[in-house]
């Protein structure tokens, strides 16, 4: 008898990994925000954290939040959606090593 192949379920896809692990810092850094900082304007608290150079860092701790997704998928066993995650989490840190550089 052959192997069977194992169908892959429609959660275990790279570009769900990625999308999802985009939006979820975003959403951790609005949802800082919102709790911190629900006073003050948006693009105001953005160009605060400029100012004081510390946008890069918060920026860097909302990446943190992907953690989760990640050992969630890697729970079920959802390998190529896991791989989007880190795949995410790299262009986290290129757009932080970006601003580093030229800022």
């Amino acid at each position: 008898m052959g192997t069977l192949k194992k169908k892959n379920h429609w959660t275990d896809q790279g570009w769900l990994g990625f999308l999802l692990g985009v939006l979820i810092p975003l959403l951790a850094f609005y949802l800082y925000y919102r709790l911190k900082f629900r006073d003050m304007v948006f693009i105001d608290l953005i160009k605060s954290l400029h100012e004081y150079r510390l946008l890069f860092k918060v920026m860097s701790l909302s990446v943190l939040a992907d953690l989760p997704l990640f050992y969630l998928f890697l729970q079920f066993k959802h390998f190529k959606s896991s791989r989007g995650v880190v795949m995410a989490c790299f262009l986290f840190a290129f757009l932080v090593l970006g601003y580093r550089i030229f800022n």
